[in-house]
């Protein structure tokens, strides 16, 4: 009997060695190789150190995906074969030694949702406008503001790639059978991930690819390469050089686009509108280069989510701060110096600090010093400007942005011993916005914003001192969704409302013989909200955006209104109460449509139509801080216009160089101009002045771009017409308006001779502006008096200039995070003296000669500037 046990338990023994060998999923393996293993890499593996026998539908199998597995790593076999199932959709059966790969019927069919954030690799910071797409398909999206994208796809095995201009391409593998999270992290430089494949060219230019047209996109590295004013860097200078935007002369920050105002283009930054975008009487900008990241101008085909203007929209977005490590960079130059800063604040977030200032003041001081003269503590000309942004991630679905710009302009000088005068104006911005994702498909942004535009003047003498203050805030609430329905249809709807309180002006005036008397004109305000929807859907060739924009203006009381008769003259007025007491409505249709002849054509058109509810009442040529922003009341309607474009977009030299040529047809409604002599200051009735009329503007805008190789920059030619029609002015016929340039040409180049040195160019062409000059005389009384032609029917002589420069970079060391540069630029190269002004003067000796007198701002002027970064 115990000889029967001991042969039970001997085999008993054997059997469960062999159970315990067929159970292959307890079983240990550490694979081999480099980076993720492939699934037919793991295959291979488990079948030479274990004997495992597979079973599996080749055509349904991708034996090339990566998996999520380590390499030298000793594990199960059962953690492998789950890995397996998960990254290729499969279940798995083991019958004794073999594996039986199934196809997860569960998630066959089905569609999921691959989404993520696109940023860049060094700094952390969001890609606005990174192409993510299906390699070999048409199928595609484009990160939205704030780098988020969502593609939804069925159930499958795809490679997709990222791209963004100025980077390198990634395409990583993605097996989907549920919903995926996908971060990319793209780099300009050579570094390798192990997960994905680095592709040096572009797949496809967006530019062709995309539906809009009439859209202008300049990287912040080219701006930085180009020749500028006193060496000083300048992203509206830069807008200027952009075919369909023009200036009125030299110097100036403020531009027209295709026959519109200077009023009517929006200047967002970060999404708060700047309403005076310029230092020093327009010859800088109010945007120091250190703390922008991206910017984009809207000249037509203006999406749905943008209103309040009729001609452009130039969207500029600040840095949010390197999320990686901390770094500075910065400049030293004629007028003035800028300093930029970021570091990361603590692992989920991070903050950016910019700042400049001139130094203007400190040049007089020292001539005065070097004359021997004494300085005069009161006299003072300067700027500048503070930038700051902070952003936290709370978590993968939720993230906080908080961004401010505060900038500042002052003037004070004595006019003589006894008279004083001090300027002073700038722009004070906040802006708050959150950011949620509600599902890989649902994207939110809810922003709030405070902005406000501030000017004061301070003058006296023995007699009278006088104190002017002005000032026009608003405050926002604006909710944005995007809703990625699929890869054809992306939905954006959301709505937005503002409160506008426009303070006119208050002075106060003290003599010494009355004493001192105030007066005050009535604030106004006002509400402007919106509502919009939006759908940019592809059907093959044929891709397109529509929508509508519907918005409102009500003006609120206590308001003092003025009745005006058919003579433009003050029959009645009217008190309103507290409440509503006036209201506007328009619908604004916007589409866009591209037609993608093939992989290097395309042909575009969008229609628009926009609605403007406050504007800017100036009576001269030339932009002043001082100008008066006054909104749509019972006696003045809002304006409106209506534009159609027509674009062929052409490609060349594998996507190196872009061509386009557009057309475009403007219609203004509701326009209006200023009678002749218009009082604008401190005048209680403005309406009084104003005439409303229609305006046309039509052109050709031509445009040749290179964004690779040593040679880089673009040609740009406009040939165009603006023209206005007013009541009671030029005898109510067409006049042109006072921007109308037919002839605007740009070339714009830079040529890298070495890694550390390269050349920058630009040269510009225009018509001269038009203006109104006396073309004629007649005596009355023995006085001359002249005659003068049609509204702007004269112009100024042709502009044109050279500026160039020359960079010269100090060696790279590997070792030294400090990196420095020489900026040597030339402005105005061959001293040509465009003319600012042309005034008609009558000679002292002989009255009966009537000569003119061009005004010329600037001749050659040289400057150095030195930029560090480390």
């Amino acid at each position: 009997m115990k000889s029967k046990l001991i042969i039970l338990a001997m085999l008993l023994q054997v059997l469960s060695s062999v159970a315990q060998k067929k159970d292959i999923s307890e079983l240990q393996i550490s694979l081999k190789g480099k980076g993720k293993p492939t699934v037919g890499s793991v295959i291979s593996q488990l079948q030479d150190k274990h004997n495992i026998e597979w079973a599996y539908d080749e055509s349904s199998l991708d034996l090339l995906l990566a998996t999520n597995l380590p390499t030298g790593k000793s594990m199960k076999v059962k953690s492998v074969l789950n890995d397996l199932t998960n990254v290729t959709g499969t279940s798995y059966q083991i019958m004794s030694n073999q594996v039986i790969l199934k196809k997860d019927q569960t998630v066959a069919g089905k569609k999921f949702t691959i989404s993520g954030q696109v940023v860049d690799t060094k700094t952390g910071e969001d890609l606005i406008g990174a192409t993510v797409r299906v390699e070999g398909k048409t199928l595609g999206v484009v990160t939205n503001l704030y780098g988020f994208y969502s593609l939804t796809l069925p159930s499958g095995s795809y490679n997709i790639s990222c791209s963004y201009v100025g980077y390198q391409k990634k395409v990583q593998t993605v097996q989907l059978t549920k919903d995926v999270v996908v971060k990319f992290d793209l780099s300009n430089d050579e570094e390798v991930l192990d997960e994905v494949v680095v592709v040096a060219t572009r797949e496809e230019d967006e530019n062709i690819t995309s539906v809009e047209a009439s859209v202008e996109q300049v990287n912040i590295e080219t701006v930085k390469k180009m020749p500028a004013l006193f060496g000083e860097i300048d992203i509206i200078k830069t807008v200027q050089l952009l075919p369909g935007v023009k200036t009125f002369g030299e110097g100036s920050s403020g531009f027209f686009v295709r026959g519109g105002n200077v009023d009517q283009n929006l200047v967002l930054l970060d999404e708060a509108p700047i309403y005076n975008a310029s230092h020093l009487f327009g010859f800088f900008s109010a945007f120091n280069p250190e703390a922008i990241k991206d910017m984009k101008l809207y000249k037509g085909g203006i999406p749905s989510m943008y209103g309040g203007r009729l001609s452009s929209v130039l969207d500029i977005r600040m840095k949010e701060g390197n999320s990686k490590s901390w770094g500075m960079a910065g400049g030293i130059g004629t007028m003035m110096t800028r300093l930029g800063v970021e570091a990361p604040v603590t692992k989920k977030g991070s903050i950016m600090i910019g700042a400049r200032r001139s130094y203007l003041d400190t040049f007089g001081k020292v001539s005065n010093w070097v004359r021997g003269r004494k300085n005069n503590p009161g006299e003072q000309f300067f700027f500048y400007d503070l930038n700051a942004k902070a952003n936290y991630r709370f978590s993968d679905k939720d993230r906080l942005f908080i961004s401010g710009y505060f900038g500042r302009d002052v003037i004070a000088t004595e006019i003589d011993q006894n008279s004083k005068v001090r300027l002073e104006w700038g722009n004070t911005t906040g802006t708050v916005r959150w950011n949620h994702i509600f599902t890989p498909k649902l994207f939110s942004n809810v922003t709030y914003y405070y902005s406000n535009y501030d000017y004061f003047l301070d003058f006296s003498d023995d007699v009278l001192a006088v104190i002017w203050e002005s000032n026009l805030s608003e405050h926002s609430v604006k909710l944005d969704f995007g809703a990625y329905l699929n890869p054809n249809n992306t939905l954006k709807f959301g709505a937005q409302t503002i409160q506008h309180a426009i303070r006119p002006g208050s002075i106060s005036i003290d003599t010494e013989e009355n004493g001192l008397d105030k007066y005050i004109i009535e604030k106004n305000l006002s509400y402007e909200s919106a509502a919009y929807v939006s759908n940019d859907q592809t059907l093959g060739k044929l891709r397109l955006d529509y929508g509508l924009r519907f918005s409102t203006l009500q003006n609120v009381g206590p308001q003092e209104e003025y009745k005006l008769n058919s003579e433009y003259v003050v029959t009645d007025t009217v008190k309103h109460r507290k409440g509503v007491y006036n209201s506007y409505y328009n619908f604004e249709p916007r589409l866009s449509a591209r037609y993608q002849l093939n992989k290097t054509t395309s042909i575009k058109s969008s229609y628009n139509r926009t609605a403007q509810y406050i504007q800017l009442a100036s009576n001269g040529n030339f932009a002043s801080p001082f100008d008066i922003w006054f909104s749509s009341s019972p006696q003045v309607s809002p304006q409106l216009a209506d534009q159609v474009v027509l674009g062929w977009f052409k490609n060349f030299s594998n996507n190196s160089i872009e061509f386009s040529a557009e057309l475009y047809y403007k219609y203004f409604h509701n326009a209006i101009d200023f009678k002749d002599q218009a009082e604008l200051l401190f005048n209680e009735n403005l309406e009084g002045e104003l005439r409303k009329g229609v305006g046309r503007a039509y052109g050709l805008e031509l445009m040749l771009r290179k964004n690779k190789g040593k040679l880089t920059g673009w040609v740009s030619y406009t040939l165009s017409k603006a023209e206005r029609k007013t009541a009671t002015i030029n005898n109510d016929n067409w006049y042109n308006a006072k921007h109308d340039k037919p002839h605007d040409l740009s070339i714009v180049a830079t040529y890298e001779i070495t890694p550390r040195i390269s050349l920058g160019t630009n040269f510009i062409y225009s018509s001269g502006g038009a203006v109104t000059f006396p073309t004629g005389r007649y005596y009355y009384r023995g006085a001359a008096v002249p005659i003068y032609s049609e509204r702007n029917g004269e112009r100024l002589p042709a502009y044109h200039r050279l500026d160039a420069s020359l960079i010269l970079k100090n060696k790279k060391n590997a070792n030294r995070r400090f990196q420095g540069e020489w900026v040597f630029s030339v402005y105005n190269a061959y001293a040509r003296k465009n003319a600012f002004t042309i005034q008609f003067r009558q000679d002292e000796i002989d009255p009966n000669v009537t000569y003119a007198q061009k005004l010329a701002i600037f001749s050659i002027v040289p400057s150095v500037t030195y930029n560090f970064r480390f």
